[in-house]
């Protein structure tokens, strides 16, 4: 599975509330899509005086990613970047890799 990290943006201050009362029935249920084949939430964390939503995670897919992501767009409008990220030993063989891609080049 590939890391992600997300940056989340909650449009207005309605879509907050409304939004954060729906979070709250989610995480009372036992947060079922935050891992499920494909998927595996590592992180979340909140900082609702500004409406940003910080998640990291590990996905297959972007299938599994709109799985987990695509309803908090479709009913309150977030905005999600998302940015492929590398851990600790696979930014080491990125560093390799490149590194061996210029010494080829000349």
């Amino acid at each position: 599975m590939a890391h992600y990290h997300v940056h989340g943006l909650i449009p207005d201050g309605i879509s907050q509330s409304e939004g954060y009362k729906m979070f709250e029935q989610y995480i009372a249920s036992g947060s079922p899509m935050d891992n499920f084949e494909g998927f595996e939430l590592i992180s979340r964390l909140h900082a609702p005086e500004t409406g940003e939503v910080f998640v990291t995670f590990k996905a297959d897919n972007h299938l599994a990613i709109s799985e987990h992501f695509g309803v908090w767009r479709a009913k309150f409008g977030l905005e999600w970047n998302i940015t492929a990220v590398l851990n600790d030993e696979e930014v080491i063989q990125r560093n390799k890799q490149v590194a061996d891609a210029v010494a080829a080049m000349g």
